[in-house]
């Protein structure tokens, strides 16, 4: 119940919600003023943990090494210090195009084999354009460390710009155009980013226009990377296992030849300061209100920029904020609602967003605006307070569980501050803000001239205008202003502190470089709860997950939804702690707990400082044991389920799926939505919850596992302490049949309304997780998904289909489903669906090649490493494995069943569940093209 991991949508201020496009930050350079050539800084101790060091070849590429041995993984970035907002006419959108080319062949490695090269070194490799940058990434095991150096030198430097690519990538970018056209939230972003910037570049959408991208020619693309496209303006980041000593000549010899250039100059005008309030509406054929509202801030290096990130969280980011117990929980007026301050290089924007009932939207803004305009007169509580600085501060912590996310941050420092160190001074002052520096952020930036709102209506639903929009905003504002009139305004220097931070969050003197171990312990509980413990001292983090068999396997067409709405009461208050407090609580330790449900299980998962285990492992056992199904909290669960359903069906690729289930599984549960439906949802009461609780929650069917910096011996004990005396309930677990494979071609077409794509899902049966196929299955996945896989390369790359195509495989308790996806234009569905066929077809022939088992082998290894970096990742593993029947230990059998699985065993595999004469075929495509 907090924003750890959250997306930017949901995040409060700081790195974590501004990474990868359009997110929030930091603040003030101090530059290093580095000479040039391998002379390197004095190597810098962040809080005296791993050492990173920076420094600048001769032509001027800057250099940040970070060890760090807790994993063997390594992230490569290469960030470039230019993004869509440095175009300029006729250019819009040439950042974004970089960003595709860059990957589509070199004067060494053709179309599709950069992707290749990676995937069969057991990486990923990807990359992303903002306003400010375009990023370049490697993730991969440590031993192919100089792969992804010289596959990053060799795309930055000697990419070819084929003209044919180029022609068949601008295709792609239309349909991703034509993707976002289809989004909710991203008509609603670019629109928000349009009204309130009206002569600032970050006003355009940084993949561009239609018109702008099919303007684009060879010529004009190679110009812009010749513009910036040298080391000086270039920046590469490497983080994880490895010796820095060691890699430098390599960087050197692939990168220190990179002939440098002077830069041009990148005029940005400043956004001239609104004078006032600006409003719109837009309408669009979809289930639910989306809403966005937004104040002009400064930049990462703003004065202001650490209150403001402080307010956002106390605002809307989390589950205790006010936003969200007020606005949500209290008065029921929204369905979903956040807050984030976005301050990237240049001037940014402080954000309100969320979904509302179209009948609640005028009441819903009008309560918002009341809550915001009230930082400006009543000082924050000293708990709030403390609560948002505990968090932002330890968001560095989780942050290093990864490699990627340091090296992102690392990047997002140097790019957006120009100093990597930066975050040091940003937290310190973070630290030191006051109660008045929130009153004075919000009295300087939330005025009624300063303010742009938007909604997003479904078509026929519009229940506001423009006007309306500005009218209700005022005079909400004007209302909190006279009820505080009479009240003697406080003077900020006159405000009486106290000490806000009781302890100090404590860094270790050195981190011990013990990598996570290969081992847990087991433990089975007198009464039958299975008890995985793993120490790991890479980070001072711990993680728990509780796990029962359950979930959407274990309902039926009436109760379909209810592990779910149970998995959501399970946070929702306890006999002794209300929804409030436990998220007050478990904020304040730095933590989270959170509820989950799927297609096999629910539970429940924490997550918190080492130093914190007691108390955060007390309340993730409180949650569990004692839920309270509380009638007022199970109204306000059922409202933010069935809104969430409404999104859902706002995504049309989760649309396609869900159709595509319920025509597979015509019997098995596997075929329902495990969000349920709108009919069931609506319809269950306190009652049913608990009959389902009490049937599944049993300690028999019951895993918990515990990983993280925490004493072995000391975690079991808290496990028996907190769930020894969980009572077992001797009741059969439901049987079930498995599904019976379709004799026939089974197609199911929905039609939707003013929609830009067509979304098609092609798929069978599959094994399930206890099949001996299983592993065998995940290569065949493998050969076809991915920027190496088939179909990309066949559909995307060489075709322009689509910019999203892939194959999935998702094993259960009993057969799974594999299928393939591809969203494309209208036009060009035929195509489209022909080509997954012939793909499907020329693997039952063929089979598959050498090559590409072995990169598929490759990438399911190293990425299956990568995946196990986190705690939360090795718990859940470790625990679903034990709880599905495999066994704990089966994560260490992994390479070597995954190296052991044969091209023969896949073309037999293929052969066994692949039938073209009786797949299932979901289509949803725009209304007016309904056959």
């Amino acid at each position: 119940m907090s924003n750890r991991n959250a997306s930017p949508a949901s995040a409060g201020g700081g790195f974590s919600a501004q990474i990868e496009g359009e997110m929030p930050v930091l603040t003030t350079p101090r530059g290093d003023n580095l000479e040039s050539g391998m002379k390197k800084e004095a190597c810098y101790e962040r809080n005296r943990e791993n050492c990173i060091e920076k420094y600048r070849l001769d032509n001027g590429l800057t250099v940040i090494l970070e060890e760090n041995h807790s994993s063997p993984v390594v992230a490569v970035n290469v960030w470039v210090k230019t993004g869509s907002a440095c175009e300029n006419e006729g250019e819009y959108g040439l950042a974004h195009v970089h960003e595709h080319m860059l990957f589509k062949g070199t004067t060494k490695r053709d179309v599709g084999e950069i992707a290749k090269v990676i995937e069969s070194s057991g990486g990923d490799i990807n990359a992303f354009t903002s306003f400010d940058e375009t990023v370049y990434y490697v993730v991969i095991a440590s031993r192919f460390l100089d792969t992804a150096l010289d596959v990053l030198a060799d795309a930055i430097q000697n990419s070819t710009f084929n003209p044919q690519e180029l022609k068949k990538e601008l295709e792609v970018v239309l349909e991703e155009i034509r993707r976002g056209k289809d989004s909710p939230g991203r008509n609603l972003s670019e629109k928000m980013f349009r009204v309130a910037f009206e002569k600032h570049p970050y006003g355009r959408s940084v993949i561009g226009s239609v018109d702008s991208v099919r303007s684009f020619s060879r010529q004009s693309v190679t110009d812009f990377y010749k513009k910036w496209y040298s080391p000086n303006n270039i920046v590469l980041i490497v983080v994880g296992d490895f010796n820095a000593e060691k890699i430098k000549p390599k960087i050197d010899e692939l990168y220190g030849g990179f002939p440098s250039k002077k830069l041009p100059e990148c005029v940005i005008e400043n956004e001239p300061e609104q004078r006032e309030m600006r409003a719109f509406i837009i309408d669009k054929p979809i289930q639910e209100c989306y809403f966005s509202i937004a104040y002009h801030i400064p930049n990462a290096t703003g004065e202001d920029t650490p209150a403001l990130d402080v307010l956002s969280y106390v605002l809307g980011g989390s589950e205790s904020s006010r936003l969200y117990r007020n606005i949500k929980e209290e008065k029921g007026l929204v369905n979903s609602i956040y807050a984030y301050s976005y301050t990237p290089k240049h001037e940014g924007i402080f954000v309100i967003g969320g979904t509302v009932d179209t009948d609640k939207a005028k009441e819903a803004l009008a309560e918002i605006i009341k809550e915001i305009s009230r930082f400006k007169y009543e000082p924050v509580d000293n708990d709030e307070l403390s609560r948002v600085k505990v968090n932002i501060e330890t968001d560095a912590i989780y942050t290093k569980q990864t490699m990627q996310g340091q090296a992102q941050k690392l990047g997002f420092y140097e790019v957006k501050t120009g100093d990597f160190r930066y975050e040091d001074e940003y937290l310190d002052r973070v630290n030191r803000t006051s109660r008045d520096d929130v009153i004075l952020v919000a009295r300087k930036y939330f005025n009624d001239d300063n303010l742009t709102a938007g909604f997003l209506f479904p078509s026929t639903q519009i229940t506001m205008t423009e006007d309306e929009i500005k009218t209700v905003a005022k005079a909400s504002a004007k209302e909190v202003e006279i009820a505080h009139r009479t009240t003697k305004e406080r003077k900020t220097e006159k405000l009486v502190e106290k000490d806000l931070m009781d302890e100090t969050i404590l860094y270790p003197d050195t981190l011990s470089g013990e990598s996570a171990g290969d081992y847990a312990r087991k433990h089975v509980l007198d009464n039958g709860i299975t008890v995985l413990i793993k120490k790991n001292s890479s980070v001072p983090l711990f993680a728990a997950r509780a796990a029962f068999l359950g979930g959407v396997r274990y309902e039926t067409v009436s109760t379909n939804g209810l592990s779910n709405f149970v998995s959501e009461m399970l946070t929702r208050g306890t006999k002794k702690r209300s929804t409030e407090e436990i998220a007050r609580q478990i904020e304040s330790l730095a933590g989270e707990v959170e509820g989950f449900s799927g297609r096999n299980s629910f539970g429940v998962t924490v997550e918190s400082l080492s130093k914190n285990f007691d108390e955060a492992f007390e309340i993730f056992a409180d949650v569990l044991l004692n839920p309270s199904f509380d009638e007022d909290e199970i109204k306000r669960a059922r409202r933010e389920i069935l809104a969430e359903i409404n999104r859902q069906g706002d995504n049309l690729p989760s649309t396609t799926v869900n159709l595509f289930l319920r025509a597979l599984f015509s019997k098995h549960p596997y075929g329902l939505n495990p969000l349920g439906s709108i009919e069931t949802v609506s319809k269950f009461n306190e009652n049913d919850l608990k009959i389902f609780y009490q049937s599944h929650a049993r300690p028999e069917d019951m895993v918990i596992s515990v990983v993280g910096d925490v004493d072995e011996d000391y975690m079991l004990d808290a496990v028996k302490k907190q769930f020894g005396s969980f009572k077992r309930v001797d009741k059969p677990a439901p049987k079930l049949n498995p599904e019976v494979p379709p004799s026939k071609i089974t197609k199911r077409v929905e039609n939707k309304k003013d929609k830009a794509q067509t979304h098609i899902v092609m798929g069978f049966l599959a094994p399930s997780l206890r099949d001996d196929d299983y592993y065998v299955f995940e290569l065949l996945n493998t050969v076809l998904s991915g920027q190496g896989g088939r179909l990309f390369l066949e559909l995307r790359d060489r075709k322009s289909l689509a910019y999203t195509v892939t194959s999935f495989y998702t094993p259960g308790l009993e057969p799974g489903f594999f299928g393939l996806y591809i969203g494309t234009a209208p036009h060009k569905e035929q195509e489209a669906t022909l080509g997954m066929k012939e793909q499907l077809a020329s693997l039952l022939k063929q089979g598959i090649t050498d090559d590409e088992l072995k990169r598929a082998q490759n990438y399911l290894v190293g990425d299956f490493e990568i995946g196990l970096q986190r705690n939360s990742s090795q718990a859940a593993k470790i625990g679903f494995d034990e709880l599905y029947g495999l066994g704990w230990e089966e994560y260490k059998k992994y390479p070597e069943k995954i190296y052991a699985v044969t091209k023969e065993d896949v073309l037999r595999a293929a052969r066994k569940y692949i039938n073209l004469d009786t797949y299932t075929l979901a289509i949803v495509k725009p209304e007016s093209l309904s056959q």
